[in-house]
């Protein structure tokens, strides 16, 4: 049977610091998506997902027993985050990426279509104040329900609900304009 995140936290707080391998292995990726979908680069959400662990040893004693450790860690990540872009001021982008595409066939083009889209998505949310994209990468890349981001916002879950509507109205209309 798996150990739960809490439990393994608990043991990180005690100082068991192996304990943070299966957390690292669980979270790691999550995590990395989260921030490169806030940052739009792959190499500043590297730096900042290892921040993310960093932290978690360094602030380990802040976690409660029976918080749940998700949205804990989450918090770390956006606080990195925060911290991040208020030290740079702007989020540099990946022009490489964007620009890449396949060069032959059909395939190409597929892919050279689904780059354009998921580079006219990222530009979209890019263009998204900061705490709109935020809540829509934690609702639909990262699953968190309205409850965990009410949660981690300091807010009802009704007001995550209606906040993520706002924001996602305010990308499609960015997104098809």
């Amino acid at each position: 049977m798996e150990t739960t995140d809490e439990a393994l936290m608990t043991q990180v707080q005690a100082d068991n610091l192996d304990q943070l391998v299966p957390l690292f292995e669980r979270y790691h990726q999550p995590l990395f998506s989260f921030l490169c979908r806030l940052t739009g680069d792959r190499e500043v959400s590297q730096d900042l997902t290892q921040n993310v662990f960093y932290r978690v040893l360094k602030y380990r004693a802040s976690y409660h027993a029976g918080q749940p450790f998700r949205a804990w860690i989450y918090q770390l990540a956006r606080n990195v985050h925060t911290d991040h872009w208020q030290q740079n001021r702007r989020p540099a982008s990946d022009v490489d990426q964007i620009e890449h595409t396949a060069s032959y066939g059909r395939s190409a083009l597929a892919h050279a279509a689904a780059t354009d889209r998921d580079a006219a998505l990222q530009e979209a949310l890019a263009l998204l104040p900061a705490d709109q994209r935020e809540i829509l990468v934690l609702h639909r890349f990262q699953g968190f329900d309205y409850a965990e981001i009410g949660e981690l916002l300091g807010c009802t879950a009704g007001a995550a609900r209606v906040k993520a509507h706002r924001a996602l109205e305010a990308l499609r209309k960015i997104y098809f304009s």
